[in-house]
């Protein structure tokens, strides 16, 4: 009986007491990430330094760093850097070198057996010895600061509690494989498309290839004024898919268009080959709806267009958002006195470089240039191949090795049917890598600015400069080859005698300096035509629409401030979609007095504005129409030659942006064999996609309460929260709707869009903007992990000066 009682004492005990253990074990969790937030006043100890470095912060937490060399401010830069973003840069190292397994366990092994066949880690670590003298000297002082920083820390950075994993102190080489990161985020699409591409071309001969993968049209908007002529059109003996059609007097057709489904095969579809051996890096096929959106803007006007005489530049780099942002607001300032210099701009965690911003004398942007930099290489059967065993850490659990191999210095990838293929990619090569663009500090005017990013070792951009003498040029930084032209290269596999390649002089890059018009402008569009378009080749530009009406809103106005420059961020105009609102409208009034659906969309389409605005349907109709158009004519027009691939979802072949080209003009042109059978005219095809769009976007029938902010609300995750989503409530930032779209300047999706926006005019930074969509700090505690954010949400612009200086830490020598 006592037993029992003091077993009854013990139970009643421990349930009172569970609630304050709870209380406790999340007090003490709460304390040890509280103790790991970065440092904000005070003294710090940093190796390597000839003098003591402030390290101020404003109430957005720009980062202001003041020291006498340049190593100094390097070694600043990484301190706070690692303070603030050091998981995020560990995850950027890891991902290009393929060791993120040994942070999160055996779920990240197809990740990084689809990296580690670069062996990236192994060439930088050869391209780091063969670094200039004065780029070691940086990179070393940039990772004292940086494992100065790290170690400051109290306690491990917060993310590595909860995965329960120790960091590892930085090298220089993993900002090499920061560079090679960029390198994947900004040309592994163009390359896996180039795959899909010579594919393509293999089954269905040239004429239907390039009926299919036209490379410009009228959307066209390049600096030289340069348009490619119209996709020519197969005749019905080169492809032919009106068979089987239903008389004409027809109702509107079927209720759904052959999208993905076996009834838009035509009878005599060949089977497809026996199922691939591809290896993951070429990544499963989505829908084309979800196909990624191309993106960065930048323009810039000269001083002969500006109201105060000096040039203006103004960029938008769009990439995946996350939290925090991939971008870190800083200062320099180096030196004092008439001979210091001023920098201010964004910088990249994990390298000492100011990647955008304005010294003063000189203003720079990027978007991504979109050439081809890689070749696709067919291994013959005899070639001689090197192999090489690659050991992956599993956290959690044994490491794993398996065999990598490589003809030259090019990765076997990936196999399709008993082939083998290596890719040839410009990233493999260590001339690729440098930090010429570091140098960029100290240019004073716009040609120097041009030459020294011809030599830089980074992903290809296209670069504009603008100075405070009113010049604005244009070019592509990057290293370039000396390349054969596009009618060898584009879309078709290589043999190995391919890779053999020159570099191309930096005096030969193709360069536009002080145009006639004063004004210059990139969207990932095709730049150039002729001799100097061919030593750039053809990665998959997007349609230029987006190029073409930055480059308007520019004509429009005979001489630009800051405002007006800067207004085109936010341009919401769909006149790329109001094409296709045109062509929707046509045939919506042929039945409209007859079904009443039909007159709603004519009512609907009437009264759209012609913006992608949040509260808009009409655009999210028009929008989802188009997509499911595409979706139907491509599968028309690639079943015959592709057969049951293109209804297997992990190898189907998706259309790319300049497809618009080709659908445009047979949706407008109308020829009788290019009108998929299941449909009795071109009409009812296009009535048909806008039925089943209808049904996607309003279910309930309310197509004027399906706008486009609720697609597009905006998404902007913590990558741990994407792991674990109960986190997402502390680490996301709030979800709300959003105008902008592709192909418009304001671009904006759910998770992509304009990862800063800047506006500067060289000697004028004071009047300068800079809005990024996320705080400076990856810590949840920090009172800058969501600074600026609302800002960019409506549209604010955000000085691009650090304000008042609130916070301080004063470095010295460790």
């Amino acid at each position: 009986m006592s037993g029992k009682s003091a077993l009854r004492r013990w139970t009643v005990r421990g349930l009172v007491g569970l609630p304050f253990l709870v209380v406790a074990l999340a007090i003490a969790a709460w304390a040890c990430v509280r103790a790991s937030l970065p440092q904000l006043d005070g003294d710090a100890g940093i190796p390597g330094l000839s003098a003591p470095v402030s390290l101020g912060r404003d109430a957005l937490g720009t980062l202001v760093v003041e020291g006498r060399t340049r190593l100094d401010v390097a070694r600043g830069l990484g301190f706070a850097h690692a303070q603030e973003r050091f998981f995020e840069m560990d995850l950027t190292r890891r991902s290009a070198a393929g060791e993120l397994s040994a942070l999160f366990g055996a779920k990240a092994l197809d990740r990084d057996r689809s990296r580690r066949v670069h062996r990236l880690r192994a060439r930088l670590t050869e391209r780091f010895e063969g670094l200039s003298g004065e780029d070691r000297l940086l990179l070393l002082a940039y990772t004292e600061g940086v494992n100065a920083g790290l170690h400051g820390l109290p306690m491990r950075p917060w993310q590595y509690l909860l995965l329960r994993a120790k960091p590892q102190d930085w090298s220089p080489v993993d900002s090499l494989l920061v560079i090679s990161e960029m390198y994947f985020m900004l040309q592994s699409g163009s390359f896996e498309a180039g795959f899909e591409r010579a594919t393509l071309r293999e089954h269905a001969g040239d004429a239907v290839f390039d009926w299919l993968s036209p490379r410009g049209g009228r959307w066209d908007a390049a600096l030289d004024g340069s348009q490619m002529p119209a996709p020519t059109m197969p005749t019905p003996e080169q492809l032919d898919v009106s068979r089987a059609r239903p008389p004409a007097n027809s109702a509107s057709g079927p209720a759904s268009g052959p999208t993905g489904s076996a009834a838009s095969a035509p009878a005599s579809a060949p089977a497809s080959a026996p199922a691939s051996a591809r290896a993951p890096l070429l990544a499963s096929a989505r829908a084309d709806s979800d196909l990624p959106v191309l993106g960065s803007n930048s323009w810039a006007v000269a001083g002969s267009r500006s109201t105060h005489g000096g040039a203006i530049l103004a960029d938008d780099m769009h990439l995946g958002l996350g939290v925090p942002s991939i971008w870190y607001r800083a200062q320099f300032q180096i030196g004092a006195g008439p001979s210091g210099l001023r920098a201010a701009g964004v910088t990249l965690p994990g390298l000492p470089a100011l990647v955008v911003g304005s010294n003063g004398a000189v203003a720079w942007g990027f978007t991504n240039a979109y050439g081809q930099w890689f070749d696709w290489i067919e291994v013959p059967a005899d070639a001689k191949v090197t192999t090489r065993t690659e050991t992956i850490d599993v956290h959690g659990g044994p490491a794993v090795t398996f065999e990598v191999s490589e003809i030259g210095d090019a990765p076997i990838v990936t196999a399709e049917d008993g082939r083998r293929f290596a890719l040839s990619w410009i990233a493999h090569q260590g001339a690729a890598y440098n930090l010429e663009l570091d140098r960029m500090l100290q240019v004073r005017h716009v040609s120097d600015a041009l030459a020294l990013a011809q030599r830089a070792g980074m992903p290809h951009q296209n670069l504009l400069a603008a100075d405070r003498d009113g010049q604005i040029g244009w070019t592509v930084a990057g290293r370039l080859w000396a390349q054969p032209g596009l009618p060898e290269r584009y879309g078709r596999f290589v043999a190995p005698t391919a890779m053999r390649r020159d570099w191309l002089a930096p005096d030969r890059a193709p360069q536009v300096l002080s145009p006639a018009q004063g004004q210059l402008w990139t969207a990932n569009n095709r730049q150039l035509d002729g001799a100097p378009g061919e030593l750039l080749g053809d990665g998959g530009f997007d349609l230029g629409a987006r190029a073409q009406q930055i480059r308007d809103r520019l004509t429009a106005t005979d001489k630009h401030d800051e405002a007006s420059v800067g207004a085109i961020h936010q341009d919401d105009e769909a006149r790329f979609m109001k094409t296709w609102a045109t062509r929707l409208l046509a045939a919506a009034r042929t039945d409209a007095g007859a079904n009443p659906t039909h007159k709603a969309f004519v009512q609907l389409l009437e009264n759209w504005n012609g913006r992608a605005d949040a509260d808009s349907a009409a655009y999210r109709l028009v929008r989802q129409t188009r997509l499911r158009v595409l979706d139907t004519l491509w599968d028309a027009w690639t079943l015959p030659s592709l057969g049951e691939r293109q209804l297997d979802p992990k190898r189907r072949i998706r259309w790319r942006n300049q497809f618009e080209y080709s659908a445009a003009r047979a949706v407008d042109e109308r020829p009788p064999h290019l009108l998929p059978a299941p449909f009795p005219s071109w009409d009812a095809l296009l009535l048909a996609q806008m039925d089943d769009a209808a049904r996607e976007v309003a279910p309930d029938g309310n197509l004027g309460g399906a706008t486009w902010g609720a697609q597009n609300a905006s998404r902007i995750q913590h990558p741990l929260a994407k792991a674990i989503p109960a986190l997402s409530r502390w680490l996301d930032m709030p979800s709300v709707p959003q105008s902008g779209d592709s192909n418009l300047p304001h671009v904006a999706g759910p998770a992509f869009g304009q990862s800063e926006r800047m506006v500067v005019s060289p000697g004028r930074e004071d009047h300068g903007w800079l809005s990024m969509p996320g705080g400076q700090s990856g810590h949840p505690m920090s009172p800058f992990y969501g600074a600026g954010h609302q800002d960019w949400v409506e549209g604010k612009p955000t000085p691009l000066l650090a304000g008042p200086v609130i916070h301080r830490i004063t470095a010295h020598r460790d």
